[in-house]
């Protein structure tokens, strides 16, 4: 604990405590109408508890409670589910190659799936046609291969979002 700062040093005990007085009770929860808060107007019946962590009561399902931690198990396994799935397209993107040429194949471009630039050949015949030539087939052939790899890796990231039910993002992406 000497290695925490002076401030994390007096807080780590005292989240310590919380935790462990509130995850162990954090099934029997139950929200009530506090009677001080009641006004002279509001008649004196009480709500019916709910629990705050799921279920008020027996389960339908016939698991007998439990505040929805199955529910729970289930979304941390289908994320690591997701994860390795991402993973393993993010790995097959590394590993494709996506080519693309221009100057009628005076120049082929290769990159990867992940718009990694990985190889550029230029032919003799292109190269005596002067650096502006050689330049502007370059340029073509390589906005041309990465339109394709971005084309293919959207095609694969639908592909993963439609496996495991979620809409594909905005064109934008996130925030933008």
């Amino acid at each position: 604990s000497s290695l925490l700062p002076p401030r994390a040093r007096s807080t780590a005990p005292m989240i310590s405590a919380i935790c462990s007085l509130l995850l162990p009770a954090s099934q029997s929860f139950v929200a009530v109408p506090r009677p001080d808060v009641l006004s002279a107007h509001s008649p004196r019946a009480v709500a019916a508890p709910r629990m705050l962590f799921g279920g008020g009561g027996a389960s339908k399902e016939g698991g007998g409670g439990g505040g929805g931690m199955g529910n729970m198990m289930e979304t941390i396994k289908k994320a690591q589910e997701v994860g390795v799935k991402v993973k393993a397209l993010q790995e097959e993107l590394v590993n494709t190659e996506i080519e693309a040429t221009a100057a009628d194949g005076g120049v082929t471009v290769v990159i990867s799936g992940a718009q990694v630039p990985m190889d550029v050949k230029v032919s003799e015949d292109l190269c005596s046609k002067g650096a502006e030539a050689v330049s502007d087939a370059i340029s073509l052939a390589m906005r041309e291969a990465h339109k394709n790899s971005m084309e293919y890796s959207k095609q694969k990231l639908g592909a993963l979002y439609a496996e495991i039910g979620l809409p594909m993002p905005p064109e934008g992406g996130p925030g933008m």
